[in-house]
């Protein structure tokens, strides 16, 4: 065998392991990121006196919905029904499990002024900004 033959067959070699490598990173990456919490996908819109989250939660059923609020922050969790059990797929891509999403709020909000609708696999919070800034003096002994 010649000098040549063979450097283009190591080539091929070296090539072909780092096919099948790639095949297995991509794996291992797949089924990392199949496992994890997914964050859903959320438009944040804001005016001079609301604050609105509208979140896609397809395939989530209302009562599998938490929604913790602070003044400045707001906290969606969602459950998305179980993966079926005992199925042959052929394609997966659909998420099942958990997902979870915590932003911060562009402004302080009134707690006790929120609303919020879940309709056609889509959850629409409406916050209630603090209109004004409550100052105190403070007098100096």
């Amino acid at each position: 065998m010649n000098r040549r033959n063979r450097a283009e067959e190591v080539f091929n070699d070296i090539v072909d392991t780092i096919k099948d490598k790639q095949k297995d990173i991509g794996g291992v990456v797949n089924e990392y990121t199949s496992n994890s919490t997914q964050k859903p996908a959320m438009d944040l819109i804001e005016d001079t006196e609301f604050i609105a989250v509208i979140t896609d939660l397809p395939g989530v059923n209302k009562e599998d919905i938490k929604i913790d609020l602070t003044e400045g922050t707001l906290e969606i969790t969602a459950k998305f029904n179980e993966e079926p059990n005992g199925k042959n797929f052929v394609r997966k891509e659909r998420k099942y499990g958990k997902v979870n999403r915590i932003i911060s709020l562009p402004a302080k909000i009134k707690l006790n002024e929120t609303s919020a609708v879940f309709e056609n696999g889509v959850l629409t919070i409406v916050l209630t900004k603090q209109t004004s800034n409550k100052s105190y003096e403070v007098k100096v002994d």
